[in-house]
Parts: C-alpha cells; sequence; structure tokens
C-alpha cells in the first residue's frame, strides 16, 4: 500500500520502557502505510528518545522527559497510552477532534500489543501477520561485550513491582564465565529487600549506561536474561537473543514475542497471580520464582546455542 504523504500523524507513547517497547509495533505497522509520522514520548526514564531518533521511519521524535513537545497541527493524534496511565493525558485530548478513540481497556489487559495495534488496524495498516517490537539499535563495539558475554538484568520497578524478581541471578552467573550485570544498584536488591551478591568474575554496568548505551551493550551480548521487565523487553526488542523469567505476570497478556526470545515460567497452579489475588496463594512468598532453579535457566540458555 503506498504512503499517505499529505498525512501529519502524530503517536503519543508513555509509561515506562516495557511498555514503550510493546507498542513500537505500532509503529512499524504505521509506517507501512504513512510517511510523516511524529513522535511523543513520556517515558518514566530519561532518555527514551535516543533509542528512536535514528528510526526513517520518524520524521520527528518529541521526548518530554528532554523539554521535547511537539507543535503544529496533525491530521491524527494516536493516543497509544496504557490505561493505568491514561489520567495522567486524557485532558491533552478532552476537546481534541484529530485525537483517536481508544481500544477497550480490556483489551489492554489481555493482549497489550493487540491493544496498541488496534489503532494501526483502524488506520488500515495490515496488523496480520502482527509485527514484533522493534527499536533500530546498532551493536555497541566499544564496550566490553561481545557474543559470548552473558548479561544479567535481575531488576525491574520498585514497590510491589519488584515481585516479578528472580531471586537466582548471583547463582546463574556462577555457570559461566563472561558475565556483566546492567540496570541499576536498586536492581541488585531481591523483592524481600536482601542484596544480590555477584562472583567476583561478574563485571558491573550498572548505573553506568544511558537508555541508548544499554540498548546498544544488549544488542552486542550473546545473551540476555531478566525478569519481566523494561530491560528485558528492551532486550527483546533489538533482536539480541533473551530469556524472560516470568512468575507471578501472565506472559499471554503482553501478546506474541518474537523468535529471539524464550519465556521461562515455573508451573504451578496459582500462577500468574497478577490479575487476580496477587501473591495470596504463597503468602508472599513468590514460590513461582523462589522454585525456578538456576540450571533451568542455564539450560535454556545453552539450548539457545549459548556457550558463553
Amino acid at each position: 500500500m503506498s504512503a499517505v504523504a499529505a498525512d501529519r500523524l502524530l503517536v503519543h507513547l508513555a509509561s515506562g520502557i516495557g511498555n514503550i517497547m510493546l507498542a513500537t509495533p505500532l509503529l512499524v505497522a504505521l509506517s507501512r502505510r504513512f510517511a510523516n509520522i511524529e513522535l511523543r514520548l513520556d517515558c518514566d526514564y530519561p532518555g527514551a528518545g535516543g533509542l528512536f531518533r535514528h528510526w526513517s521511519a520518524l520524521r520527528a521524535v518529541h521526548d518530554s522527559g528532554a523539554s521535547e513537545l511537539p507543535g503544529g497541527a496533525y491530521h491524527t493524534i494516536v493516543p497509544a497510552i496504557p490505561p493505568f496511565a491514561w489520567p495522567r493525558y486524557a485532558g491533552l485530548y478532552r476537546h481534541c477532534p484529530q485525537a483517536m478513540s481508544r481500544p477497550p481497556d480490556t483489551l489492554f489487559y489481555a493482549d497489550e500489543q493487540a491493544y496498541y495495534l488496534d489503532f494501526a488496524r483502524r488506520l488500515g495498516c495490515a496488523v496480520v501477520p502482527a509485527p514484533h517490537s522493534f527499536v533500530p539499535v546498532a551493536p555497541r563495539r566499544e564496550s566490553d561485550v561481545s557474543p559470548r558475554t552473558l548479561a544479567l538484568a535481575p531488576g525491574c520497578k520498585t514497590g510491589i513491582m519488584a515481585a516479578k524478581r528472580w531471586p537466582y541471578f548471583p547463582r546463574l552467573a556462577e555457570q559461566f564465565d563472561d558475565v556483566v550485570i546492567v540496570g541499576t544498584a536498586d536492581d541488585l536488591r531481591c523483592f524481600d529487600g536482601t542484596k544480590m551478591v555477584f562472583p567476583p568474575h561478574v563485571r558491573s554496568l550498572v548505573d553506568r549506561l544511558s537508555l541508548p548505551e544499554l540498548a546498544a551493550t544488549l544488542a552486542a551480548c550473546g545473551v540476555v536474561v531478566a525478569n519481566d521487565s523494561g530491560i528485558g523487553h528492551l532486550s527483546a526488542a533489538v533482536g539480541v537473543p533473551t530469556v524472560l523469567l516470568f512468575g507471578p505476570t501472565p506472559a499471554e497478556a503482553l501478546g506474541a514475542f518474537p523468535q529471539n526470545v524464550t519465556v521461562l515460567r515455573q508451573a504451578l497452579p496459582c500462577a500468574p497471580c497478577w490479575f487476580a489475588d496477587r501473591l495470596v496463594a504463597c503468602g508472599g512468598r513468590i514460590d513461582c520464582l523462589e522454585q525456578m532453579p538456576p540450571s533451568r535457566v542455564a539450560a535454556a540458555l545453552r539450548r539457545a546455542g549459548f556457550r558463553g
């Protein structure tokens, strides 16, 4: 289908890195039809705009974290913002005829990627087969990682979200020679507050990388192991082999993952519990992650061809 150059289209994405990565299939689908796409980002973390500035499909990137706001008139505005974050932005579009109506919230909680792609479908874009998450990032060759490097992303957001943290990253690191840790200092704590202590051979890139540098570093590694987290979904989007560890949260509610992603979950009758009686069945112990042994994750890495 030919591009529609006359239509100036603004896509508004917001919330966490994981949500924004899961919304990138929308950008891919729109780019197949529209030639004049601009992106507004309201991300929980600074530097998100740098992930998108070199994408030829986007005419402009407006990152509110860098005090960049879009201006001028738009033919269509796509408010592809998660329902839980929508109250912060609803006022912007209450009297805006260019803003598309939003899909039902129930679709977001059933299939997040399908929720975002519904905007593209209603704009006449092909969404079957659905594109996968994507950001145009080249490997950061000057970093001290290689295809023999295992990258570990042991964290996620804080508070109750930290219940998604698998506690055995240090024990997994013992089984491989070339290992780096990425993320922030807080990521090195388990849900119960205890600190993760890694073997001395593990190199730390914690709090040393901007978001674009992190993405390029992940792209240069051999494989990434992460929780259900923003870094995990960023790794999936850059195309590196990625093992995502799911516990109380449902992987199915995020939509289909690309072939470079392996999802691991310990099969317990109470999991996932995130949208039901959250953490009740195990009394807050997070048994679904406590009972996932490092040997199982290591075996998944080797099945994926990693021998680092």
